[in-house]
């Protein structure tokens, strides 16, 4: 099962211009199976979710991008916003409580740019940070992120050995599905979604519409 699972609408993430029904048009017409819609601090409620799977007939989940002071965490699970810059640590904690999951979402978005190599902060150094051991798979495909800044985040996941997650981070329909999530199993529910991510049964691509031959989970 392909799912972007990193998608930002219009709807509760003031900086995108992505209007949701227009994300799940998109995401059906170019072959995904299911989107994620991750907003900025914020959740979707349970019923508008469910109106609009019964009006496309289509398979959305929903998580959010929380702000630390570490770094932007993909976050599944919890059941309350979370809309300021938290505490990784405490977040950790209560996303641990809630049985949810957490992926450190483009860990190497501007590293090159602000001068980190010029410090020769190696991906080996900076994946002792300790919030690589907070989480629990790295987004190394990210649709905002440049393809050497993906690379290291590649990199950052075979030094951790943790799991690799891909998505959009789209803001506009156009972005959608650039980069995306590859599940061994199928996905019918939010809960089925963070069995899936904690079994670690899926790998990351950059997708495009062939990457439907090519999605088995070995």
């Amino acid at each position: 099962m392909i799912v972007d699972l990193h998608v930002h609408t219009s709807h509760l993430s003031a900086c995108s211009r992505l209007d949701p029904e227009e994300a799940i048009r998109r995401a059906k017409s170019i072959g995904l199976d299911a989107v994620c819609f991750t907003e900025h601090g914020r959740l979707w409620r349970s019923g508008e979710l469910d109106f609009l799977r019964r009006k496309y007939n289509y398979p959305i989940f929903c998580g959010q991008e929380v702000e630390t002071r570490d770094g932007h965490l993909l976050v599944f699970g919890l059941t309350e916003d979370q809309p300021a810059v938290v505490d990784p640590e405490e977040l950790g904690r209560k996303v641990a409580a809630a049985g949810g999951f957490i992926v450190y979402a483009h860990p190497f978005r501007g590293f090159l740019l602000f001068g980190f190599a010029d410090l020769q902060l190696t991906v080996e150094n900076a994946c002792q940070r300790k919030i690589f051991q907070l989480v629990q798979a790295i987004e190394t495909h990210s649709g905002k992120s440049t393809r050497k800044e993906n690379e290291m985040a590649l990199a950052a996941g075979r030094q951790t050995g943790l799991p690799a997650t891909g998505g959009s981070d789209a803001h506009h329909a156009d972005e959608i599905g650039r980069c995306a999530t590859f599940f061994a199993a199928g996905i019918h529910s939010q809960a089925e979604l963070i069995a899936a991510l904690k079994s670690g049964s899926f790998r990351a691509d950059y997708f495009h519409r062939s990457s439907r031959r090519e999605s088995r989970i070995d």
